[in-house]
């Protein structure tokens, strides 16, 4: 028979896959700040580490030009890992991946001003247009007209 005495999630967690794999990842999120601090910025920026198989380290870079960086490091990554952590690598492989999460470049995306003759040659357009979206679309572009104190574009 059955019994409806609670199990604890730890209890029941610790028994499963589900456990080892939220270890796996904990161990790896802990391998990729060891990683991020070793290597100069601003590469650690564009790297992280997918994995350990083996005896390789598996690092991913945002593009070519960061991989090609990171690969004049592996050779020094590797010693410096070796010796502070427990992991034994002989290897680390590079590979090119783009970066799964957006990162915010500090940067604010500002709209180009539109000018008055653009402007009516929108809203003209948008009276000749029978598809509601659209027509929306191109008033509201209408409307982005120069700030106040801002030269007008040619």
């Amino acid at each position: 028979m059955r019994s409806n005495k609670p199990i604890q999630i730890g209890d029941l967690l610790g028994r499963s896959e589900a456990a080892r794999l939220l270890s796996r990842a904990r161990e790896l999120r802990e391998l990729d700040a060891l990683v991020h601090e070793l290597i100069p910025s601003p590469l650690n920026r564009h790297c992280r580490v997918l994995s350990v198989r083996n005896d390789a380290l598996i690092v991913a870079a945002d593009s070519p030009v960061w991989a090609a960086r990171l690969r004049y490091q592996t050779s020094q990554l590797v010693k410096q890992l070796t010796t502070d952590t427990s992991v034994k690598l002989r290897t680390v492989q590079v590979r090119v991946r783009a970066c799964d999460c957006p990162r915010s470049s500090g940067i604010a995306h500002v709209q180009p001003p539109l000018s008055k003759r653009n402007s009516i040659v929108l809203k003209q357009a948008a009276r000749s247009v029978t598809d509601a979206g659209l027509k929306a679309a191109l008033l509201r572009l209408a409307n982005r007209q120069t700030r106040p104190g801002q030269q007008e574009p040619e």
